[in-house]
């Protein structure tokens, strides 16, 4: 009689910590990758997210100023910076005389660090807008220690800048964003505009 031997199929023991640990392995790494993923997709949306709001910014104050009165600006002293500027605005013409618009300001707020829009600054009517809560205490590069930092001539620059020289003013803005403990992203936008309403005296 003729004896057959059963053969079992299947795993040991050491073959299923064997593949759940190289499973575990793979799912780890992919769970990684995946995270990475969304931290990159994270961080670029705070890219575009600060530079939209800096450029936005910057075209506000940049037609408020653009709409002014040249002789009204202040502060008067050209080739200096300044975190606020005030201003009117021309609202046309009655009779033949130019309307002029009640004193308004964009300034940068250094304890908030906010850039807001005022009219009527500094009176018990005044009205007052924040358009952004991210300026940094410093444009970008400049740091408060009495020197030039970042080259461009001026000192101890604020996060909202102002630089008038004859009816052009150059304004600079930076914004800060926290990614993590560790960083910090800088937005940096600047530009050039001109007065285009000159005072009827002038």
């Amino acid at each position: 009689m003729q004896v057959t031997k059963r053969t079992t199929s299947g795993f040991t023991l050491l073959e299923l910590i064997m593949a759940f640990t190289l499973v575990g392995i793979v799912v780890y790494k992919a769970q990684g990758a995946m995270r990475s993923a969304s931290e990159g997709i994270r961080d670029e949306t705070k890219r575009a997210m600060v530079e939209d709001q800096a450029r936005r910014v910057l075209r506000q104050v940049g037609f408020a100023v653009m709409g002014s009165d040249r002789s009204s600006l202040l502060p008067v002293n050209e080739g200096f910076s300044s975190e606020n500027i005030r201003y009117r605005v021309n609202l046309g013409v009655n009779e033949g005389e130019v309307v002029w618009s009640d004193r308004e300001m964009v300034a940068m707020d250094t304890d908030r660090l906010n850039v807001y829009w005022a009219e009527n600054p500094d009176e018990s009517r005044e009205k007052k807008v924040v358009w952004s809560k991210l300026v940094a205490p410093f444009l970008e590069g400049e740091i408060l220690n009495g020197v030039d930092d970042n080259d461009n001539g001026l000192v101890d620059e604020k996060g909202l800048s102002f630089v008038i020289d004859g009816n052009a003013v150059t304004i600079r803005l930076t914004l800060q964003l926290p990614m993590d403990e560790n960083n910090t992203l800088l937005q940096t936008v600047e530009t050039t505009v001109t007065c285009r309403n000159l005072d009827e005296e002038e």
